[in-house]
This record gives C-alpha cells, sequence and structure tokens, in this order.
C-alpha cells in the first residue's frame, strides 16, 4: 500500500487493499505467458493456462470491486507481489533439469495462490464488517478460486494415483 495514502477508516483500509490486489494481480498477469513458456510438463502447461484465465477473471471483478467502492482501482503497487514476481523471474531464467524446474515454477505459483488466498480472506473481512455484502461476496469468490489453484498445483506436484507428480520426476534428475 502507498505510504501517501492516509487510513482513517476501515473502508480506507478495504480500499487500499482492493487496490493493491488489483495492482497484484495485473503484475501476476505479466509474467503468466513467461511461465506457461518455461512449463515442460503438459499438466502445468494446462494449469498455468487455467490460471491466465482466471487472473483475466480476477482483474474484472476487482475492477467491479473498485467501481462499488467508488474508486480507481489503479495507482497503487503491490510490493509483495513484486517480490514473488522478481522470485519467479529467477526462475524462468534458471538452466537445468526441466523437472526440476517445473517443481520451482509451482513452487513460485503456490506462493503466489497463498498471497492471493491471504489478501482476499483480510479484504472479504474488512468488507463484511461494513456492511460491503457485495465486495464481500466477490472476495469470497476469489479467496475460493486461489484455494482451487493451490490444490489443483498441489496435484501437478504430487501426482496422484496412477502418476507421478512433478515432483517425484524432480527427485530422480539427474
Amino acid at each position: 500500500m502507498p505510504s501517501t495514502s492516509s487510513l482513517n477508516t476501515l473502508k480506507d483500509l478495504l480500499i487500499a487493499q482492493t487496490r493493491d490486489l488489483y495492482n497484484a494481480e495485473t503484475q501476476y498477469r505479466e509474467i503468466l505467458p513467461s511461465l506457461l513458456s518455461s512449463a515442460t510438463d503438459d499438466e502445468l502447461r494446462k494449469e498455468i493456462t487455467d490460471i491466465t484465465e482466471l487472473v483475466d477473471a480476477n482483474i474484472s471483478w476487482l475492477e467491479h470491486a473498485c467501481t462499488h467502492l467508488n474508486v480507481e482501482p489503479s495507482g497503487v503497487t503491490c510490493e509483495a507481489m513484486r517480490g514473488l514476481i522478481r522470485e519467479a523471474r529467477d526462475t524462468i531464467s534458471k538452466y537445468g533439469d526441466p523437472y526440476v524446474i517445473d517443481a520451482a515454477l509451482i513452487a513460485n505459483a503456490q506462493r503466489i495462490a497463498h498471497y492471493q488466498i491471504a489478501g482476499y480472506g483480510t479484504a472479504r473481512q474488512f468488507a463484511k464488517v461494513l456492511g460491503e455484502d457485495r465486495v464481500a461476496d466477490i472476495y469470497g469468490d476469489l479467496v475460493r478460486h486461489a484455494g482451487n489453484v493451490d490444490q489443483r498445483l498441489t496435484k501437478v506436484a504430487t501426482g496422484g494415483w496412477f502418476a507421478r507428480g512433478v515432483n517425484q520426476r524432480a527427485e530422480t534428475a539427474a
């Protein structure tokens, strides 16, 4: 959140959080094509493609939340996401075993999903307290979607009944 804005009310905080989360999603959207091109596992590539579509929808829903709160979504930089994106860019720039790189990409994406879960869950609670039911509903959907992404990424990493996951393949690499 920017240091230049004041936080005198819970609504100020909800607005700051909403704008921060909007910026986080736009930053994430920018790196997703690079994550996709770096991934080699077919299931991971499918998940990143699905995440891209979800992030596009998240941006739209956050714009709706901003409209409801009578605020422009832009104008804030999410420093936390900037750090998470920097780590993902570092992973993309590495050379090595494709399974190990895929495992690292999953770790990057799960960190981002966990950030989303925390941010959306907190904003949902602020909106509930303020009686901003529509905004709370938007955040409820967003936190649920981020949780689903996290679970799907875990399945790609760990595998299933009949398939080894990326982590098991990375463990036997080189």
